[in-house]
């Protein structure tokens, strides 16, 4: 492996589709399309922790009533 060589010609793009990461970008779409009605909750920690959990569960494949469930 040592002796191996590697080129790059042309651009490169890194991307993340692990689970977490999906579960993050989710959680972000999902912020900026419900500012309007959810603002004031939007400022505590609980809001975003919760909504994070129930993006992660979606990643997951979580039915819509998992999701939803509070725990």
């Amino acid at each position: 492996m040592a002796n191996e060589s590697v080129s790059v010609s042309g651009p490169v793009s890194v991307v993340s589709d692990a689970k977490q990461r999906v579960a993050f970008d989710l959680m972000k779409f999902i912020g900026e399309k419900c500012y309007a009605t959810d603002r004031g909750a939007q400022e505590t920690k609980d809001y975003w922790l919760k909504l994070y959990r129930q993006c992660y569960k979606a990643a997951n494949g979580g039915s819509v009533e998992s999701i939803l469930k509070e725990e």
